[in-house]
């Protein structure tokens, strides 16, 4: 999945305050039942989507002079918490159930990490892309007249 202000910010992020440093930074009952739309599914991840860019936007102002790079990791993990919690309880469908359950758990475990002070907890792939190529296509096109996911600068796919 490519969630470009994600991957840009969760980059960005540690790099800006690793920088001032030297100057002076599972799963959910109510979602992934396989059971869900895909007008739906999307319009709810690119609604998380895009309140995450917004709230990542803020943090980077917030934490434009942190010295102490735990801080900062902890005080991401507010952000993230909110973007797994809300992607958790998305309701897949069915061709993505798996994907949308081990996606949610990575994103959860990401955030274990950044409370305990941890950047290094959001790793490389922390949102792979969907299964197959045809599942990114049917949702990107729906992605692409979404609102919210044009906000969040959000595709499913490459």
């Amino acid at each position: 999945m490519k969630l470009r202000k994600l991957v840009l910010m969760a980059g960005l992020i540690p790099a800006t305050l690793g920088a001032s440093l030297f100057a002076a930074c599972g799963d959910d009952d109510d979602g992934g039942s396989g059971t869900g739309s895909d007008e739906d599914y999307v319009a709810a991840i690119c609604k998380a989507g895009s309140q995450f860019a917004k709230a990542m936007d803020d943090l980077t102002k917030e934490l434009a002079n942190e010295e102490d790079l735990e801080k900062a990791a902890e005080k991401a993990a507010e952000p993230f918490e909110d973007f797994a919690n809300a992607f958790a309880k998305a309701k897949p469908p069915s061709d993505l159930k798996d994907w949308h359950e081990d996606t949610s758990d990575a994103l959860k475990k990401a955030v274990a990490g950044l409370k305990d002070g941890n950047f290094d907890a959001l790793g490389d792939d922390l949102m792979p892309d969907p299964p197959s190529d045809e599942i990114s296509d049917r949702l990107t096109k729906i992605a692409d007249k979404n609102k919210d996911c044009q906000d969040a600068d959000f595709s499913f796919g490459s």
